[in-house]
């Protein structure tokens, strides 16, 4: 296993800074020698590494903001259930895909860069059915929670019928009908 890099060792505060000029667009010679003047240590090559990955970690969380935005414009404002199993179906996809990568590496044996691939652990199994267990789980409530919001709807659009048809002269039993039928939706 790789030991962490020198910068991910420094302290919270050294770290802080190198987070903030690496937003900042600082370059690497500008941070390594911020870093060292507050006698940090760091040698160019290791910042370079850091910012590197940094800046790839920041290029991802836009890309993920970005899709996420666009989902969110395309479901409208008011659809957070819909973005939130449109979330739960984005996780398990990946789930399933994670374990037939694991799968496929151990009947190849080995992993994707050709060292040979390690066996799965009974804890990372047990791990990942409690992450599908709990995606499932997520759903249920998801799927429960819009049926009692439709339920919420119709029982006031029956109200509100009532209310019409009692205006407008329907007789009692006319009124009671078409709630009736609302309620079996």
């Amino acid at each position: 296993m790789a030991r962490p890099s020198s910068i991910s060792r420094l302290p919270q505060e050294l770290a802080d800074l190198c987070h903030r000029l690496i937003r900042e667009g600082k370059t690497i010679v500008e941070i390594t020698d911020k870093l060292n003047e507050l006698d940090a240590e760091v040698s160019k090559s290791a910042v370079g590494r850091y910012v590197k990955s940094a800046r790839e970690q920041m290029t991802r969380f836009r890309e993920a903001q970005e899709v996420a935005g666009r989902w969110v414009a395309e479901l409208g404002e008011n659809s957070k259930g819909d973005v939130a199993t449109l979330c739960q179906q984005m996780l398990t996809g990946i789930a399933y895909q994670t374990l037939d990568q694991v799968a496929q590496q151990q009947l190849d044996g080995a992993a994707p860069d050709g060292k040979p691939a390690k066996p799965v652990k009974a804890m990372d199994l047990m791990l990942f059915a409690k992450a599908l267990e709990s995606l499932e789980s997520s759903s249920k409530r998801s799927i429960e929670r819009r049926e009692k919001i439709e339920r919420a709807a119709i029982e006031r659009a029956a109200k509100k019928a009532g209310e019409v048809g009692q205006r407008v002269g329907l007789s009692q039993a006319t009124i009671d009908e078409i709630q009736k039928e609302l309620r079996l939706l």
